[in-house]
């Protein structure tokens, strides 16, 4: 069997993946008000890339449209 590998960023290399601050994207998270795709694995935020990439391409055709 095939396995996976998935490239994790943290909080810090998503928020300037994202071009965003990361205090702001914390924020973001941990009131819920987001639907960026992230896990919380021992009190800390990650982003899946791959994820991060679909998200960002759905909110640009949902822009577009």
């Amino acid at each position: 069997m095939e396995e996976k590998k998935y490239q994790l960023l943290t909080l810090k290399e998503a928020a300037d993946y994202l071009r965003m601050h990361k205090g702001s994207l914390y924020r973001l998270l941990e009131t819920g008000h987001t639907d960026i795709p992230a896990i919380k694995l021992g009190g800390k935020w990650l982003f899946n890339l791959e994820s991060l990439n679909k998200y960002l391409t759905e909110k640009e055709f949902h822009f577009l449209a």
